[in-house]
């Protein structure tokens, strides 16, 4: 699953994008790590994701992760990891000028992916529930930068990781807010007429997610796998404060049952 193809500019936002949104419950409200664009399948976990967003003003959004059939190993506690997203970057192009496997990458202040730089507004007159004003675009000094390796893919770094096919671009991370040792168990729900994984969270682990996700409110974060970012959604762009995940978190998507049961499976 190594990137062969180059890429110096995104494609653009289209109102397909990742995100978190509210999914109504019999008993009470619950949260989705959700994925994107119309029919693109999840490599990693082998599922498809299709919300939208609306938007306001112009830019540009790097490709989305796409996917293929699940593998059939469990994932570990170190195969997976929630973390801060600081900007995006092209697809690998190396050069006379590429540097070193192992530089820490930096984004330039013009394509880091703050709140306030992304200007997420919840409006509920508009499809998704919310706007972006600025959805960001890849820095492309980074087009020269190479992924992270296994090797020095670590919880504290901060790393540089591919989507999940060639034609996805680049991420770079901060150290994991959540690894795979905060998560409890994995089941397969039926919600809303669609299929979703719930991943129940370790009282260490709940406030492990919490603290990620307040500090990302209204921001991106990654959601990696087997060293690839299979989501990247913003944090309850529909709300205007913070509330706790309490101790949950939803890997939903258009997938059907053999799907997402394959996918909870591996936890």
């Amino acid at each position: 699953m190594t990137l062969i193809e180059s890429r110096t500019a995104p494609p653009e936002f289209d109102a397909a994008q990742l995100l978190f949104q509210e999914a109504k419950q019999r008993r009470r409200r619950r949260w989705l790590v959700s994925g994107i664009v119309s029919l693109v399948i999840l490599v990693v976990m082998g599922v498809t994701f299709g919300l939208s967003v609306g938007r306001r003003g112009g830019g540009t959004q790097p490709p989305v992760p796409s996917a293929a059939v699940p593998a059939a190993s469990a994932v570990s506690a170190a195969d997976f990891s929630v973390r801060p997203l600081l900007c995006f970057a092209p697809v690998f192009a190396p050069t006379g000028l590429s540097v070193s496997a192992g530089t820490s990458p930096t984004c330039g202040q013009a394509f880091q992916l703050t709140p306030a730089h992304l200007g997420v507004t919840p409006e509920t007159n508009r499809v998704g529930g919310f706007i972006v004003d600025n959805p960001g675009r890849a820095d492309p000094s980074l087009a020269a930068v190479p992924s992270t390796s296994s090797q020095d893919d670590t919880k504290d770094a901060t790393v540089l990781l591919p989507g999940a096919t060639a034609s996805d671009g680049r991420y770079v991370l901060g150290p994991a807010g959540l690894t795979g040792a905060g998560i409890q168990s994995a089941t397969a729900v039926h919600i809303d007429g669609q299929w979703a994984v719930l991943l129940r969270l370790t009282d260490a682990g709940s406030a492990q997610w919490d603290a990620l996700a307040q500090e990302q409110f209204h921001a991106f974060v990654g959601v990696v796998v087997d060293g690839h970012v299979i989501s990247a959604p913003i944090t309850q762009p529909t709300q205007s404060s913070f509330t706790s995940f309490e101790g949950e978190l939803q890997l939903a998507g258009s997938f059907d049952q053999q799907q997402a049961k394959a996918l909870a499976a591996r936890w």
